[in-house]
C-alpha cells in the first residue's frame, strides 16, 4: 500500500520539523513544508503529480497574506484535498471561520505523535470515504445517463474492463473472454456509410474530454464477423482530482429501434434500471395491499434476493418472503415497526435491518419508504428501497473497537493519567493513578489535583496551573512530592497540558503521573556517596599538600645550603666532595618523595601530560650518556641501537618519557652484575615509537611478573636491596599508558629481561626553540636592589637572605603575609619572594591584596611553594604571581627568574687571573664526551678530576682545565654544562 502523502504548512520552522519527523515515524510521506499559505497554494500546483498531497496539516496563523483557515478553503475548493488545522487558538471568531472552512480535523498544539496520528488517520478516512462515495456516485450517474444495449468499459490504458451481458451479444465476446483485452480487438467499429475502420475509438473519446467523441452512427462488426448497427456515446472516468481512469462506451443495437421506437425505450429503461440497482447494490420493493393488510398482499422485490445470491424468485412473493431473509433477531421488530408505521399515518419510513447473505453472511442495510393510500388513509401501496451500509456499520465498528483500545490504554497505561477540569478537579483517573498517589479511585473525584501536593510545593505548582488555564503554558512539567492517602510522600512527575475538542475549546487537562521516588531515592544515595567521596579525595589532596609542605620545607634548607658551599671557593676537594654526599642525598629524598606524589597524582587522575616538540636523537643519546656512567661504575657495556628511519622530532612529553626510560634503564643496570644493557627504538605502527630495555641481569621468575608492576614492589630479587620507594615501574606503567601504551615485559629467573613499549609518538615539522641556560651568577649587575623574603620558616628565610645577599641585593624579611604588606608599603621592594602556607595571613591572600594595591600592584612577585601540585602552581599564578618555583628550591632557577624579572644581567666568575688571558685549547671529543656525562650526572669531583687529568697530559689544556675547576668548585653546573655542550657541538680540538 503507498504510504499518504503529507503537506505541512506551519510559519514555525522548529514546529514544522517535528510534525515532519512524526508523520514520517508514521510511515507518512511529506512531500512539501511551507510557512505561508501563497507558498502552499503553489506547491499544490506545482508539485507532480506523483507527489501531490493527500492532506495537508494547516497551522491557522500563517506568513504573508493568507492565514490558514484561507488558504484552507483555497486548497478544498481547487483541489478537493483534505486539510487538518494546527492552532494553539480557541477564540469564538478563528473557530466560526475555521469551521466554515470544512476542516477534516483540529489538532491543538502541543501534541503529541498517537494524538496527530489519530486525526491524519480519521481525516484521510473520512475524505476517502467521501471520494469513494463520489466516485461511486459518478460511475451510477455514467451508467444511468448512458445505458444501452452494451456497456463496455476500459482502463486507463485501453484494455477491457467490464462487458455487459448486451455487449456480450452484441460483440460476440463473453465478459470473461473481453476483460484484459485491447478495446479495438473487442470493439471493432466501421463507419455506417463507408464501412471504413473507425480508429482508436478510445483516443476520440478521450480528445473531445467530454461525453461523445464516436459517431452518432456506426456498425459494429462482431467478433463472428456479423455486422449489427449501434449508436454509441463514450465518455471518460476520472478520479475527483481529475486524473483519467479510462471510459465507459455504451452502444445499442438500434436495428429494431426502427420498426418499435416505444418498446425499444421501455426496454432500455428497464435496462438503466436494473443497471443501475445491480451496480450500486439497492434494492427496490412494493407491497400491494387492496385490502389493507401488508401480509396478505402482493410483492414485488427488485433486485433484493439477486443482491443476497439468490435466484431470481418465479413464484409469487409476498411480505413474508422479506422476512425470510431477514435476520431472525430483527424479524420482531420489524416486524413492529411496520404496522406502527402504516397505521400511524403520513411520514417516511426508515429501519436499519440486518439480512443473511447466501454465503451466511450477514449484510447491513437502511430501508426506507412510504405508503399511499386512499381517500380515508388506509394503506394501499407500501414502496420503497433498501441500500447496503455494511461498510458503514464496519466502519462504526472499527471506530467502537478504537475507542476500546483507548480505553484499554487509559487503564492500563504504565504511568498515571488522569483528566481534570480547569479548577484542577480530578475527573477521570486511571488504575495506575491510584496506585501512585495512593489514594482509593472514587475517592479521588472532584479532588482537586494541588490538594494533594505537599504543601511545600503547591504555591508554585498553583501558579502554573494558573498560567496553563489562561493560554500562557501550553504545557509544563514538574517534579513534586504527593502526599498518599496513608500520610507518606511519593515523588512524582507531572506532566500536565490543556486537552482540546475538535471545535478547538478547552475540554479539559491531562496529567501524566510518573513515580520516580526510585529515582529520587538513588539520587539522594549518590549524592550522599559522592558529598564522601569528595570530602575524602580532599582530605587526601589535603594530606597529600601537608606531606609535601613538611618533607619539602626541611630539604629546601638541606639542598640550599648544600648548594651554598658548592659555590664555596673556600672549600677543598674532599670538603667539597662531602658536600656533594649531602646534595646527593637530598636529591635521592626528594626523588622518593616526587615519585610517592607523582603516584598519588596518577591515582586521583590528576597528572596531565605535557606534550611538546623534542629532538628526538639528542634526547635519546643525553639518557644514553646518564646511563653509560653508572653502566660503566659497573663495568656494564650500555649499548644504544637507533633504528635509521626515527623522525627527527617528536611531539611527546619530554619530561615524563625522560623518566620512564631513566627508571627501567636503572634498573637493568642495577640488577645486572655482568654483561650488558641495551636501549632500542624503533618505529612502530601508525606513528608509534617502540622502545626496548634489555639486560643480561637476574631476570624475573614468571610468579612476580605482574607484582613487579604494583606499587611498593621492587622490580629485581626481593631478598637484595635496590634502594628506592617501589614506585619507579607503577608509575612508569602508568605515565607509558597515559601516552597510550603499555609496558610488557619478558624475562626469566637468571636469563636476563626484556621491557618493552610502543606510545604515540607523532613526528613533527616544527624544531624546538633553543633552550636558554638557567642564569647563573656570583652577583647580579645593576644597582643595588630590594628584595622582600616572605616565609614563616626562620631557616628558609635565613638561606635566601645569604643568597640573594651574595648575589647583591638587599634583603628585607617578614615572617608572614600581614606584616609583608606592611614592610612592602614601608620599603617598596623591587621584588618580593613569597611563601604560600604561613600564619595570619597566606601566600594567594597576600597576593590579592598585593596586585589589588596601586603601589604595588605592578610588584614581581616569586611565589615558592612546598606544596608542588599543578591546582597550586596554577592558583598562585591566577592570583597573580609571576613565577612559581617549588621546594627545595633550585638556587640557580631563582636567580634565573630574579635576573628576568628584573631586567638584570649575570656576572660570571672569571677564574684565576693568571689565566685571563690565555687561549683555551679544547681537547679531544673522548674527553669533552665524558666531561659532558658527568655535567649532566652534576659530578663537580669527576669534573675536577678529569680536569687535573687534562692539564698535566699537556700544559696547552691548562686554561680549559682551570676554568672548568673554577665552575666545579663553585658548582655552576649548568654554566659548565652550557660551556661543554657548547664546544662540543662546534667540534672544536
Amino acid at each position: 500500500m503507498t504510504s499518504a502523502q503529507i503537506l505541512i504548512v506551519e510559519d514555525d520552522r522548529i514546529v514544522a520539523r517535528d510534525i515532519a519527523q512524526q508523520m514520517s515515524r508514521a510511515g507518512y510521506v511529506v512531500v512539501g513544508s511551507t510557512g505561508s499559505g501563497e507558498e502552499a497554494l503553489a506547491l499544490v500546483e506545482t508539485l507532480p503529480a506523483g507527489s501531490k498531497p493527500d492532506l495537508v496539516l494547516m497551522d491557522v496563523r500563517l506568513e504573508g497574506e493568507l492565514d490558514g483557515i484561507d488558504t484552507a478553503r483555497c486548497i478544498r475548493e481547487a483541489r478537493d484535498i483534505p486539510v487538518v488545522f494546527l492552532t494553539a487558538y480557541a477564540d469564538e471568531e478563528t473557530i466560526r471561520r475555521a469551521t466554515a472552512a470544512e476542516p477534516y480535523g483540529y489538532v491543538l498544539k502541543p501534541f503529541d505523535d498517537m494524538q496527530l496520528r489519530t486525526v491524519v488517520e480519521m481525516a484521510l478516512y473520512k475524505h476517502g470515504a467521501e471520494r469513494r462515495l463520489r466516485e461511486s456516485e459518478q460511475r451510477y450517474a455514467i451508467t444511468l445517463s448512458s445505458i444501452g444495449d452494451g456497456v463496455l468499459s476500459t482502463d486507463v490504458d485501453g484494455f477491457v474492463t467490464f462487458v455487459n451481458l448486451a455487449g456480450e451479444a452484441l460483440t460476440g465476446w463473453s465478459r470473461s473472454e473481453a476483460t484484459g483485452r485491447r478495446l479495438g480487438e473487442v470493439f471493432s467499429l466501421h463507419d455506417e456509410n463507408t464501412h471504413a475502420p473507425i480508429e482508436d475509438p478510445m483516443a476520440a473519446v478521450l480528445q473531445t474530454g467530454s461525453d461523445g467523441g464516436l459517431p452518432a452512427r456506426a456498425i459494429l462488426r462482431a467478433r463472428g464477423g456479423s455486422d449489427l448497427p449501434v449508436e454509441c456515446t463514450g465518455t471518460p472516468m476520472t478520479d475527483e482530482r481529475g486524473v483519467r481512469q479510462g471510459i465507459v462506451i455504451v452502444f445499442r443495437d438500434v436495428t429494431q429501434k426502427r420498426r418499435a421506437q416505444e418498446a425499444e425505450i421501455l426496454r432500455e429503461t428497464n435496462a438503466r434500471l436494473e443497471m443501475a440497482m445491480y451496480g450500486s447494490n439497492v434494492g427496490v420493493w412494493e407491497i400491494d395491499m387492496p385490502e389493507g393488510d401488508h401480509k396478505r398482499g402482493f410483492a414485488r422485490y427488485s433486485n433484493i434476493y439477486e443482491w443476497l445470491g439468490f435466484d431470481t424468485p418465479q413464484a409469487r412473493l409476498d411480505y413474508e418472503a422479506y422476512m425470510s431473509v431477514l435476520h431472525p433477531d430483527h424479524r420482531d421488530s420489524t416486524d413492529r415497526a411496520v404496522a406502527s408505521f402504516l397505521e400511524s399515518g403520513d411520514g417516511l419510513f426508515e429501519l436499519e435491518n440486518r439480512l443473511r447473505h447466501r454465503d451466511g453472511t450477514d449484510r447491513w442495510v437502511l430501508v426506507r419508504g412510504t405508503a399511499r393510500r386512499d381517500a380515508m388513509g388506509k394503506p394501499v401501496r407500501f414502496v420503497g428501497s433498501l441500500v447496503d451500509i455494511t461498510e458503514l456499520k464496519m466502519t462504526e465498528q472499527a471506530l467502537r473497537a478504537s475507542e476500546e483500545r483507548f480505553r484499554g490504554t487509559f487503564e492500563n497505561a504504565a504511568v498515571g493519567v488522569a483528566h481534570c477540569d480547569l479548577d484542577g478537579r480530578f475527573l477521570r483517573v486511571n488504575h495506575r493513578s491510584g496506585e501512585i498517589v495512593g489514594w482509593p479511585r472514587d475517592a479521588l473525584q472532584h479532588r482537586r489535583l494541588h490538594d494533594l501536593i505537599h504543601a511545600d510545593f503547591s504555591v508554585a505548582s498553583i501558579e502554573r496551573f494558573r498560567l496553563l488555564t489562561e493560554g500562557k503554558l501550553k504545557h509544563y512539567s514538574e517534579e513534586v512530592p504527593l502526599v498518599r492517602f496513608d500520610g507518606e510522600r511519593v515523588w512524582v512527575t507531572l506532566s500536565v497540558a490543556l486537552q482540546h475538542d475538535a471545535s478547538g475549546q478547552t475540554a479539559h487537562v491531562i496529567v501524566i503521573i510518573q513515580d520516580i521516588s526510585e529515582r529520587k531515592a538513588l539520587e539522594e544515595t549518590v549524592r550522599v556517596a559522592k558529598d564522601a567521596a569528595e570530602a575524602a579525595s580532599r582530605a587526601k589532596d589535603q594530606f597529600l599538600a601537608n606531606i609535601s609542605h613538611e618533607l619539602r620545607t626541611p630539604l629546601n634548607g638541606i639542598l640550599g645550603y648544600a648548594q651554598i658551599l658548592q659555590r664555596d671557593v673556600r672549600l677543598d676537594t674532599r670538603q667539597l666532595a662531602s658536600v656533594g654526599v649531602i646534595e646527593q642525598s637530598g636529591q635521592h629524598l626528594l626523588t622518593l618523595i616526587n615519585d610517592i606524589l607523582d603516584f598519588a597524582r596518577l591515582g586521583a587522575g590528576k597528572l596531565e601530560l605535557q606534550v611538546g616538540e623534542v629532538p628526538l636523537r639528542g634526547f635519546l643519546e643525553t639518557i644514553a650518556e646518564i646511563v653509560a656512567v653508572r653502566a660503566q661504575q659497573k663495568r656494564l657495556v650500555l649499548n644504544y641501537v637507533a633504528a635509521p628511519d626515527l623522525p627527527a622530532v617528536v611531539r611527546v612529553d619530554e619530561r615524563r618519557l625522560r623518566q620512564v626510560l631513566l627508571n627501567l634503564l636503572a634498573n637493568a643496570v642495577q640488577f645486572t652484575d655482568r654483561g650488558e644493557v641495551t636501549l632500542s627504538v624503533s618505529r612502530g605502527a601508525a606513528g608509534r615509537l617502540r622502545f626496548e630495555v634489555r639486560d643480561t641481569g637476574i631476570g624475573v621468575s614468571a610468579d612476580r611478573l605482574e607484582a613487579i608492576f604494583q606499587p611498593f614492589e621492587q622490580a629485581g630479587d626481593h631478598t637484595r636491596r635496590s634502594g628506592g620507594a617501589g614506585l619507579g615501574l607503577a608509575i612508569s606503567q602508568q605515565l607509558v599508558r597515559m601516552m597510550g601504551g603499555e609496558i610488557e615485559v619478558t624475562s626469566s629467573a637468571g636469563e636476563g629481561s626484556v621491557f618493552g613499549f610502543e606510545l604515540d609518538a607523532p613526528a613533527s615539522a616544527a624544531w624546538p626553540c633553543e633552550r636558554i641556560p638557567r642564569l647563573q651568577a656570583d652577583r647580579l649587575d645593576g644597582a643595588r636592589r630590594v628584595i622582600l623574603v616572605v616565609d614563616d620558616v626562620p631557616a628558609n628565610r635565613t638561606l635566601l637572605a645569604e643568597v640573594l645577599g651574595q648575589a647583591g641585593f638587599r634583603v628585607i624579611e617578614s615572617s608572614d603575609g600581614r606584616d609583608a604588606l606592611d614592610k612592602a608599603a614601608a620599603c617598596a621592594p623591587d621584588l618580593i619572594v613569597l611563601d604560600t602556607v604561613m600564619p595570619v595571613m597566606g601566600g594567594i591572600e597576600t597576593l590579592r591584596h598585593l596586585r589589588r594595591s596601586q603601589t604595588l600592584g605592578a610588584t614581581p612577585v616569586i611565589v615558592v611553594s612546598a606544596d608542588a601540585s599543578e591546582q597550586n602552581a596554577r592558583a598562585n599564578i591566577d592570583a597573580g604571581a609571576n613565577v612559581f618555583l617549588e621546594k627545595p628550591l633550585n638556587l640557580d632557577r631563582l636567580l634565573g627568574s630574579i635576573a628576568m624579572l628584573l631586567g638584570l644581567v649575570t656576572l660570571q666568575g672569571a677564574g684565576p687571573a693568571c689565566e685571563a688571558n690565555r687561549p683555551m685549547i679544547i681537547p679531544p671529543r673522548e674527553d669533552m664526551a665524558a666531561l659532558h656525562r658527568y655535567a649532566l650526572l652534576g659530578s663537580m669531583r669527576d669534573i675536577s678530576r678529569h680536569a687535573d687529568r687534562l692539564a698535566s697530559s699537556h700544559e696547552k689544556y691548562e686554561p680549559f682545565a682551570a676554568r672548568l675547576r673554577h665552575l666545579a668548585m663553585t658548582y655552576e653546573s649548568q654554566a659548565l654544562l652550557s660551556l661543554i655542550e657548547h664546544h662540543l657541538n662546534n667540534e672544536g680540538n
